[in-house]
């Protein structure tokens, strides 16, 4: 979903003093649609729907996870020690954006002696993506909004790939118009028909309007805000924002509790909220810190000269078209549906024992990028301990093929399409960036983040439940947004994702995320979850920053000798 809405915010504040100014209309105009929008939910939802299509569970290794987990504890020392071990400078255990983004760095300065394990058969993480005869479609991440001044080396790979044209260093650089979202960008369903962008604008009383535009001006203060040393308070990557203690004590609490302090209470300004919230951390406003939740709305300020400020960059396999570009950079270096069952560390040098093609091997590296999420690393690296894990949402998409463009009112089929009700994010149409005329077959891409459920639960539920459970849960979802939908359907397939992103809980981004070590004796570690934040930008950034410990050590070392 997306994350940045200034343009629909910025219509919709022009239009601010209207609802203000006649309070009655507002009120009249709530009823009348409160009244039909409940007729038509309760007739949606005691409808009988069609489910007379095939659906498949897909999804992440996670049997194979489990199995060698169990394995691990049943892995003879000595054998591990054993085995013989071809060398390498340098190994990258995990082919998510981070591992993917080592890669590149440490070929694009001339450094190739690594090689990179991947435990599933395609890199990606949770940027991977599939395909069919109708379109490309994401598995979990899908855009990158406009990358900050700052982020410089996303502007750098984009610059790299040619979605931006020319400079990437200026303020507005201009980007490829293939590949910005093309309009209608995103709309709500709310009151009985959609409207165009995410925040509420139907049906609001005087004081839902005052509140949310009072939240906004308190935020677009924040965005602006510079700290004593010189840093945005809100820094993408998160590691250049300021750290003046009166922006990092924000972390201090939740974000419903930085609300409440300062009187928000507007259902449909809190229902944005949490919207967002579990958009980026598939987690509530009550469960995440009040920093972290203020970054979403005041950390972006990117900027192109041929795009407004709230555009994102998309395709239709969502970021798995920028986790193919890096694997296709790298790939005589990785080697996939390759399990790595033990790293055993040294202070010089690490064995790493994996899997490949039902044969125990092993290779022999000066460095190990462990660039898979943190909560592995104590069953895998021999002698870790980590003395808090960090919190990761569980969630469920599903990618469901339609024989054509499901009917609705308001306005028309946008790229993003979120509902008021139920507890999804709504979906994304894959083939959304075609330059065609209106398709007859559309790929909808729908996202459930798990987050009314403590993690562990949810992780449970999320196993529990079987294909016939999600796809009505799914269609009955779909239903109140599109009467007669499930008619249209004729695949679903589901993927869920038991640890799917970090979620930043209260005191996450500035105390218990710099807990966790960057390295472990010749183990160097890259994840997002170190940024406390799973987006693009930041899993590259800690790419990066590993590749760059290895480069300059190597420059060091020329350099003394």
């Amino acid at each position: 979903m997306s994350n940045t809405d200034k343009l629909s915010r910025k219509l919709f504040l022009k239009s601010l003093g209207r609802f203000v100014l006649s309070g009655t209309i507002g009120g009249a105009v709530s009823g009348c649609l409160t009244a039909c929008n409940r007729l038509g939910r309760t007739n949606l939802n005691s409808s009988t729907y069609s489910t007379n299509f095939p659906v498949k569970m897909l999804g992440p290794s996670m049997a194979v996870g489990h199995r060698l987990r169990d394995m691990l504890g049943r892995l003879n020392p000595a054998f591990a020690a054993e085995v013989k071990a071809d060398f390498r400078k340098v190994v990258i255990v995990g082919g998510g954006i981070a591992g993917l983004s080592t890669g590149w760095w440490l070929q694009r300065h001339g450094f190739n002696d690594f090689t990179l394990l991947e435990l599933e058969s395609d890199c990606g993480g949770n940027s991977r993506s599939g395909k069919n005869k109708v379109s490309a479609y994401p598995w979990g991440a899908h855009y990158v909004p406009l990358p900050n001044l700052e982020s410089h080396y996303v502007r750098l790979f984009f610059e790299e790939l040619g979605i931006i044209e020319g400079d990437s260093s200026v303020a507005a650089p201009r980007y490829n118009e293939l590949h910005l979202c093309h309009d209608p960008q995103e709309r709500l369903f709310k009151d009985g028909q959609f409207q165009d962008g995410l925040v509420p604008r139907r049906g609001l009383k005087p004081e839902d309007s005052l509140e949310i535009r009072r939240f906004f001006e308190l935020v677009h203060e924040l965005r602006d805000a510079v700290g004593a040393d010189g840093r945005p308070a809100f820094a993408i990557p998160v590691d250049l924002s300021s750290q003046e203690p009166r922006f990092r004590e924000l972390d201090k609490i939740t974000f419903a509790q930085w609300l409440e302090q300062r009187s928000f209470h507007s259902k449909p300004l809190l229902w944005y909220i949490d919207y967002c919230c579990r958009d980026d951390y598939g987690a509530l406003s009550a469960n995440i810190s009040a920093w972290a939740g203020l970054h979403y709305f005041a950390g972006r300020r990117g900027r192109a000269a041929n795009a407004e400020t709230n555009s994102v960059v998309t395709f239709p396999s969502g970021n798995g078209y920028l986790a193919q570009s890096l694997k296709e950079k790298i790939k005589a270096h990785i080697i996939e549906s390759a399990p790595v069952l033990r790293i055993l560390p040294g202070q010089k040098l690490s064995r790493v024992i994996y899997e490949q093609d039902g044969k125990t091997k092993a290779l022999q590296a000066e460095t190990v990028i462990f660039a898979a999420p943190r909560f592995l690393a104590p069953y895998i690296v021999a002698d870790y301990r980590l003395e808090k894990k960090p919190e990761y949402a569980p969630w469920l998409v599903a990618n469901l093929t339609l024989s054509g463009v499901p009917g609705s009112r308001g306005t028309p089929l946008a790229w993003d399409n979120v509902s008021y009700y139920g507890d999804s994010l709504g979906y994304v149409v894959a083939n959304h960036q075609e330059i065609t005329t209106r398709r007859s077959s559309i790929v909808i891409t729908y996202y459930r983040p798990l987050a009314r459920m403590p993690a562990a639960q949810a992780r449970r539920f999320l196993q529990a439940q079987g294909e016939t459970f999600w796809r009505d849960e799914i269609v009955k979802d779909l239903e109140i947004m599109h009467p007669g939908i499930g008619a249209l359907i004729t695949s679903m397939e589901l993927w869920p994702w038991g640890h799917g992103m970090v979620s930043p809980s209260q005191g996450y981004m500035w105390t218990d995320r710099q807990k966790l070590e960057r390295r472990f004796k010749s183990v160097v570690f890259a994840h997002s979850d170190m940024s406390g934040i799973s987006n693009f930008e930041e899993a590259q950034y800690q790419g990066i920053m590993a590749a760059e410990s290895i480069i300059s050590a190597g420059t060091a070392l020329k350099e003394s000798t």
